[in-house]
């Protein structure tokens, strides 16, 4: 919801949000956020023509929703 919430009120600062919550995700761990940044910047990557790039960063926000069982995100992550 933060990163839905920043795009509709300040949609500049969405990639700025993105690439911290991966970063974050990457030095210390994995939670259910981290789909949340991994499908926007899939999203991201898609938007500017790296689609097959993009496209693999969203299956991976899947797969951590399926894998972990991260129900509370996992309506954001299929909106995406």
């Amino acid at each position: 919801r933060l990163i839905v919430s920043l795009v509709m009120t300040s949609a500049d600062f969405a990639p700025v949000v993105t690439v911290k919550v991966i970063k974050l995700s990457l030095a210390h761990g994995m939670t259910p956020m981290s789909a949340i940044g991994f499908v926007y910047f899939g999203s991201m990557l898609a938007s500017i023509g790296e689609i097959e790039e993009g496209y693999r960063f969203v299956k991976l926000a899947m797969n951590m929703v399926k894998r972990f069982g991260c129900k509370e995100v996992s309506g954001e992550v299929i909106f995406v």
